[in-house]
């Protein structure tokens, strides 16, 4: 299974090229990074935004599905 990471594209991120914001996994599903701390989920439109840990900036994903580690 291939999967590309998907990160920060705030110009003035913290960290160089920006934070890895999660990764991208062949069937089109964001797994979260574990150092995400603050996302949301709109299921009726099927995407999400997530804010930067380094430099909180926030990134709408577009896919099939969210994976946390949060419990």
């Amino acid at each position: 299974m291939s999967r590309h990471d998907w990160r920060c594209r705030n110009p003035r991120c913290l960290e160089p090229h920006g934070a890895v914001l999660g990764r991208v996994s062949s069937e089109g599903g964001l797994v979260l990074d574990p150092g995400v701390e603050r996302f949301a989920c709109y299921m009726d439109t099927k995407r999400a935004t997530v804010w930067c840990p380094a430099c909180g900036a926030a990134r709408e994903f577009r896919g099939k599905a969210v994976r946390t580690s949060a419990k």
